[in-house]
């Protein structure tokens, strides 16, 4: 893939993510928390299932690194302004149920994990040992991919067992992301239960 598809893919995913955000459909209110996932995976699937090296395509020493914190940043973004518009949401709609509520919460949190899991796969398959150190990682793309979605649970919910870390800045400041996801969200549902108790009424869902 030539670097001129590489930005062409980039521009276009993108607009398919702001045309997916700024349409509220019903079909589209969960389908659209796949789009970073989509994303990243398209861009990158070349170099996951190592048929081309993306760091030959990047220009710059750092660009690669620069790209991939870059679309983190935008990414966690797009999870937390997705699950506060749906909090404004249910707090203007009463007829929405607390379960449908906590439900797409935890749809955006589910997503945003698998995202990172293949946010730190790629960081590793990029640049192996020197950003990810552990035990038992594993050597093909699937090992990989189950050490890092453990990995990215792990990080969300801030446990920290250690027997895999994060050893480089690119890999560390992607953890942090990831952690800021989860005590922004978290600790902006928990702080609106007060409200939502007065809110919510029974009622049949939508």
């Amino acid at each position: 893939m030539t670097w001129w598809m590489w930005i062409v893919n980039i521009v276009g995913l993108a607009a398919l993510t702001y045309v997916f955000y700024n349409f509220e459909k019903k079909w589209t209110s969960k389908a659209v928390l796949l789009a970073p996932i989509t994303i990243y995976v398209l861009i990158s699937v070349e170099d996951l299932l190592e048929w081309i090296d993306l760091m030959s395509i990047v220009p710059g020493k750092g660009g690669m690194r620069a790209l991939i914190l870059i679309f983190c940043l935008i990414s966690v973004i797009f999870y937390i302004l997705y699950i506060f518009n749906k909090i404004a949401e249910s707090a203007i709609n009463k007829n929405v149920q607390l379960m449908k509520l906590v439900s797409r919460i935890s749809m955006a949190a589910l997503t945003c994990i698998l995202f990172f899991m293949i946010i730190y796969t790629s960081i590793y398959k990029l640049f192996g040992e020197t950003a990810f150190e552990g035990k038992n990682i594993g050597s093909d793309l699937l090992s990989q991919l189950i050490s890092f979605l453990y990995f990215s649970v792990a990080t969300f919910v801030t446990v920290g067992y250690g027997d895999i870390s994060a050893v480089d800045n690119t890999s560390r400041l992607a953890v942090i992301m990831e952690i800021a996801f989860s005590f922004i969200t978290v600790g902006y549902a928990l702080s609106m239960l007060s409200m939502f108790r007065k809110i919510f009424k029974p009622g049949p869902d939508e």
